[in-house]
């Protein structure tokens, strides 16, 4: 909990403060060493809140690495998409997360159908496939301008939501059925563990890449401009449409324009990243996850290992 908590302060931080301030470098080491250090006494412990070992298991340690960049994604699509929605495009909070629906209602059609689909083509290929449909939603998300229609954000969270609820599932499945009945436990607390940390990160990176592209873009409009309303309007974009109504109309306006155009123009270089991110991780899950040839002579093994348990037992 230290060291993520360091790590987050320090990302979230250093848009604010600058990437190289000593603070930040500083809640960086301080942040890796508690990091390690929790790794190194996980795997001398006898009896590990997290066992290290497990993750040499390409099932399982692929099942946590495709979940918690799906949950990267989505609260990172979360925590940006309301601002567009709102700042840029003039929403309401209702309308904004009634606009947010398309995601849920393809992630309820899509993720009862996984499994099945894991079983005949391959787990392997089904969580590349979702991750591949999320990156395509996050270019979509990429293209969108303040003139945009609410069309294109819904074409978007409609592949996220397809994405997602392709890949959740069997990931989740592959973290269960990499360990051992005794540790299902454990196995639960993993999965619910790589949700809550990809989605902390998506927040926190996606949110800091946002906020460096948005000032940097906005830096040659505020000229001019008083020094506390020019502070406000870089903090961010809610804080520039606030100074621009409060100004004179032929300074509110361009300023208005230029804030949401400067958000949307970082939005879209944050959204490039991200699918690039999840066009890796795609490809890692195709090279690294079992298919379903892999999986079937595992559980092979898995039955032959337990019928000689149990024939032990009887003798």
């Amino acid at each position: 909990m230290a060291g993520f908590s360091l790590l987050l302060y320090g990302i979230i931080q250093a848009p604010d403060r600058g990437w190289s301030d000593g603070i930040i470098l500083a809640s960086f080491v301080v942040a890796s060493f508690l990091l390690l250090t929790f790794v190194a006494w996980e795997r001398r412990s006898d009896h590990p809140m997290l066992p290290i070992e497990e993750f040499s298991d390409r099932r399982f340690s692929a099942g946590a690495a495709g979940i918690a960049l799906t949950f990267f994604a989505m609260f990172g699509l979360f925590f940006i998409s309301t601002q567009y929605l709102q700042f840029v495009l003039g929403y309401s909070p209702l309308r904004a997360g009634v606009a947010l629906l398309p995601m849920a209602a393809l992630m309820v059609l899509t993720a009862p159908r996984s499994a099945s689909l894991a079983e005949r083509f391959g787990r392997n290929r089904v969580m590349a496939t979702g991750l591949v449909v999320i990156a395509s939603g996050m270019l979509v998300m990429s293209t969108l301008s303040p003139s945009s229609s609410y069309l294109g954000v819904a074409l978007a969270l409609v592949l996220f939501g397809g994405g997602m609820g392709l890949t959740t599932a069997p990931a989740t499945g592959a973290i269960m059925e990499a360990m051992p009945l005794a540790k299902a436990g454990v196995g639960s607390a993993v999965n619910d563990t790589t949700r809550e940390v990809g989605g902390s990160l998506g927040v926190a990176v996606l949110g800091s890449l946002l906020a460096t592209g948005y000032r940097q873009h906005l830096a040659s409009h505020l000229g001019g401009l008083p020094h506390l309303a020019a502070g406000a309007a870089r903090q961010s974009l809610g804080g520039a449409l606030a100074v621009s109504r409060s100004l004179p109309s032929p300074i509110g306006r361009p300023l208005a324009s230029a804030a949401r155009h400067s958000f949307t123009d970082g939005m879209s270089v944050v959204f490039l990243a991200a699918a690039g991110v999840a066009l890796l991780t795609a490809l890692l899950e195709l090279v690294a996850m079992p298919g379903r040839r892999q999986r079937e002579s595992q559980l092979a093994r898995m039955d032959e290992s337990t019928l000689a348990m149990r024939a032990q037992e009887a003798i």
